[in-house]
């Protein structure tokens, strides 16, 4: 809590912590000035002595810094300099520097012969003498620049700040609105394929088409009330994988050999939802359905800590050209993806040979290894040709 309340007091806009920024920035300036001259002077030894150094320092080392660096930041950088008007902005910063002289001739004129004055090279020489206007040029390009460049320094910092926090706020948001994007593209690309395996069931009258139909509203209820989430159990998305090949199993029937095999510890294992379905999809419409002879699938997925491993492999006629593939909706908006949540964190090889294509992905899965975990048993799906 303390260390907000600090942070807000450096970094906030809020009206309330802006004053208090302000007030303590000069607070230390005025510190810094009743040290400086305090330890000028000989030896403070009356009351009187002591107010006429914290007057001193006010008015002669707070007051005139506040004019000079309010002028500059928040009239003559805004106004001009920011605008490019150069010009104007040296004559203003001349001009500046002359109020700010002669303030400080003005100020002296009051202490002339004082302890203070004394201590600070102060004399009672004529007024416009270049040994009254030597003490102010030092102290002038002593401090207040030095303070007026500190003051900037900070307020440059402030708003650096508030333009990186802006910029990963917007990253942030079209991370987010750029997933939502890709997840709304795989529902209605994941459902056309689907429904047409219904279709062509209910075509033929199959009772089978009832048995899909339940399967497929299964899925469904998972995709709408849990694929909002950014996270979601690994044992579920893998029973969505599951029942999705048991959908195509029955389309396909035993025409097409499939094996699944899956060896996962699903013990507090997160994975970002629908990442999977795409490959499983793919390895279907660009793979198998292509195939007249021997068409066959074979996933392998198992997990090893908290990284997951996952390797797909289909049939595919020789003809078949990769870019076809690799150039498919869904397996763009996976790679989209995985760059998204897992940048950094993940590892994607899509590789073919004459009559295979193959799907190896690797990811970093969110939630941790609890001792004494079983490993869940071998599931297997086979069909024969």
């Amino acid at each position: 809590m303390k260390y907000q309340r600090l942070y807000n007091t450096v970094f906030s806009d809020k009206r309330s912590f802006r004053w208090q920024r302000h007030f303590l920035f000069w607070v230390a300036v005025f510190f810094y000035h009743l040290l400086r001259i305090g330890l000028m002077m000989p030896g403070i030894d009356s009351w009187s002595a002591l107010g006429t150094l914290l007057e001193f320092s006010f008015f002669r080392g707070v007051v005139p810094n506040i004019i000079f660096t309010y002028s500059i930041v928040y009239y003559l950088i805004p106004k001009f300099f920011n605008r490019g008007k150069f010009l104007l902005f040296i004559i203003g910063l001349l001009f500046s520097i002359g109020l700010m002289q002669l303030y400080g001739i003005v100020n002296d004129l009051f202490h002339t012969g004082s302890p203070i004055h004394n201590a600070i090279g102060g004399n009672s020489a004529p007024l416009f003498k270049w040994a009254d206007w030597q003490p102010g040029f030092i102290r002038l390009f002593g401090n207040p620049p030095l303070i007026c460049g500190l003051f900037l320094a900070i307020k440059l910092l402030k708003n650096w700040h508030h333009e990186q926090l802006k910029t990963e706020t917007l990253a942030k948001e079209n991370a987010n609105a750029e997933l939502q994007l890709l997840k709304a593209q795989v529902h209605p690309h994941f459902l056309f394929n689907t429904l047409n395996n219904i279709y062509s069931f209910s075509l033929n009258q199959s009772p089978q088409a009832g048995t899909l139909v339940k399967k497929l509203s299964g899925m469904l209820g998972y995709m709408i009330n849990e694929c909002e989430e950014k996270l979601v159990p690994l044992e579920k998305e893998l029973k969505l994988i599951q029942d999705y090949m048991g959908l195509e199993n029955v389309r396909y029937g035993k025409r097409l050999s499939m094996q699944v095999e899956i060896h996962c510890d699903f013990d507090n294992k997160f994975i970002a939802p629908l990442l999977m379905i795409p490959f499983v999809e793919n390895s279907f419409k660009h793979g198998t359905s292509q195939m007249l002879k021997n068409p066959w699938i074979k996933l392998e997925i198992n997990t090893v800590g908290n990284q997951f491993f996952l390797k797909l492999s289909n049939s595919k006629p020789v003809l078949t050209n990769i870019t076809r593939q690799n150039k498919g909706i869904g397996l763009l908006n996976v790679k989209k993806r995985l760059q998204l949540l897992y940048f950094g964190q993940h590892q994607l090889d899509i590789s073919e040979t004459g009559d295979m294509f193959t799907v190896s992905m690797q990811v970093l899965l969110e939630g941790c290894v609890s001792p004494g975990n079983k490993m869940v048993e071998t599931k297997k799906v086979v069909a024969y040709a």
